[in-house]
């Protein structure tokens, strides 16, 4: 077998065109590492207010509103985790987890999607190196290039 490591049998085993897919694969699940790296940050960042004033939701839609930050800052948008009945009952001070720009209900919602993110990631890249482990082997194009 020699000192060449996996992924350099994998690579060697992959057609150019099977090769550029894997690059591309794998960058794409580069994209909910970020929103899982997203979600933390706001986890730790994030500030415990509540909104100001009235918000507005939409029939199965977002909730939006207004809140008032420690440093003074006011901030608004989008509040995910809330529910529609919050609009039609005109509730006012409902507490939040939020930023500048962000706001969800319950903070451990920011958690959750941020693990279901990594793992997702990770089953993600599990099974785009298995499939390309076995397109290396199962091709016949390992034995064309010896």
């Amino acid at each position: 077998m020699g000192s060449s490591s996996w992924g350099a049998e994998l690579l060697s085993g992959l057609k150019p065109l099977s090769r550029v897919v894997l690059f591309v694969c794998l960058c794409a699940l580069a994209l909910p590492l970020w929103f899982a790296a997203q979600n933390t940050y706001r986890f730790i960042d994030g500030h415990r207010t509540n909104t100001e004033g009235y918000v507005h939701c939409e029939s199965g839609g977002p909730c939006r509103g207004a809140w008032r930050l420690p440093a003074g800052q006011r901030g608004t948008g989008e509040i995910r985790g809330l529910s529609f009945a919050a609009d039609e009952e005109f509730l006012t001070d409902i507490p939040l987890f939020a930023g500048q720009d962000w706001a969800v209900a319950d903070r451990s919602d920011l958690l959750v999607r941020a693990a279901w993110e990594f793992v997702s990631t990770g089953i993600g890249t599990a099974l785009v190196l298995w499939i390309a482990w076995n397109r290396s082997y199962s091709s016949g194009w390992r034995d064309e290039v010896k």
